[in-house]
């Protein structure tokens, strides 16, 4: 089977797809024949030197020189939704008879669709409705985004999750690291999807709990429209500036060493499709807080990973407090935690998505 790759991505340090999509065709080209083909000059060396990966700097892209330059494709995917234009290069490709999966990346659920509304409204009903429509099928990554997308797209999916490198040398967890556990949130510093305004207020009370258990809480990432000084400026209006720390990105061995030092991993999403912040924190066997709309709270509930709240500022808060108080069950909830990355081993999943595509087109 021969399988082109599409996307129009930038290289995000706390983007999922920077990340997934990469080590799914890499994953996928140990059992068959791959092109990936970013719309995007992008450089990056953990990109260029991918052998299967190209962009504008080798060749535009034309579906009809593609096939004649390389290969027809037996698939066609599309890495994310939105991120394709309907220009003639795009036309191109969907006018090509050659069958495509859209992988929309949570682009199609509610939560996502309630975001710019109205702009999103007037494009869906100009192009994106029937881009949806003619895929051959939709993949989803958990149940839950394929409930919150519903059928209206297409009837046609199927649901593989994201999976997870799991590191070489992973940390011993026998028990915290000091005399109290540092919580750590990895991922964009943003209010509305990752739930951060909630979490705010779940942290707001804290301080003046004398009786609440001792921890430290680290943010890190990309600000988003400023949120990052928002956070700041409420957590030192609220006394909180030496418990929560707001700080910068962080990626490759600063991220590396931020996890092998943290001791919980927080993550309070109202959505997402297969978080991948979360998915790196169980490889590293940090047990984890989170909410349902991370889409992982089932497994992370059923392996005894970690704990399980809604998304509300009291809920947050007793999760957190519960949290940092249980540090008898810490070594215990750290290898349950490994044992979730485990689930999601890369090749494993790729053999899995490779049935999926040949179903798609006819083979299997």
């Amino acid at each position: 089977m021969r399988i082109l790759f599409l996307s129009n991505l930038e290289f995000e340090g706390f983007a999922g797809p920077t990340y997934c999509v990469p080590a799914l065709i890499g994953a996928l080209s140990e059992l068959e024949e791959v092109v990936w083909y970013n719309m995007r000059p992008v450089e990056r060396v953990e990109w260029r030197g991918l052998p299967f990966y190209r962009n504008p700097n080798d060749f535009a892209f034309d579906i009809e020189d593609f096939t004649s330059r390389i290969w027809r494709p037996d698939l066609i995917v599309f890495e994310v939704f939105y991120a394709f234009h309907p220009n003639a290069t795009l036309l191109g490709v969907l006018s090509s008879g050659i069958p495509y999966v859209i992988e929309p990346h949570c682009a199609l659920t509610s939560g996502d669709q309630g975001k710019k509304t109205f702009k999103k409204r007037i494009c869906n009903a100009v192009f994106y409705n029937r881009f949806a429509q003619g895929a051959a099928a939709i993949h989803y990554l958990t149940e839950k985004e394929r409930d919150e997308s519903g059928e209206k797209w297409n009837r046609n999916s199927f649901i593989e999750p994201n999976g997870i490198e799991v590191p070489k040398e992973r940390p011993h967890r026998e028990s915290w690291h000091g005399d109290v556990p540092e919580i750590v949130f990895v991922g964009r510093v943003e209010p509305y999807q990752k739930g951060l305004d909630v979490l705010l207020e779940a942290l707001t009370p804290l301080n003046a709990c004398a009786d609440s258990p001792r921890f430290h809480l680290s943010i890190y990432g990309n600000s988003v429209n400023g949120f990052s000084n928002e956070m700041e400026k409420k957590l030192q209006a609220a006394g909180l500036s030496d418990v929560v720390a707001v700080r910068g990105p962080v990626y490759g061995d600063e991220k590396d060493a931020v996890l092998r030092a943290a001791d919980i991993f927080l993550l309070t999403s109202r959505y997402e499709g297969m978080p991948m912040g979360l998915l790196e924190a169980c490889a590293y066997g940090l047990p984890c807080v989170v909410t349902p709309g991370t889409n992982m709270s089932d497994v992370i509930l059923a392996e005894g990973a970690g704990w399980v709240c809604d998304l509300s500022p009291e809920s947050v808060r007793e999760a957190i407090v519960v949290a940092a108080s249980s540090a008898e069950a810490y070594a215990e909830m750290a290898l349950a935690s490994r044992r979730v990355a485990e689930l999601f081993s890369w090749p494993s999943i790729a053999k899995s998505i490779r049935t999926d595509y040949l179903k798609v087109i006819g083979r299997a």
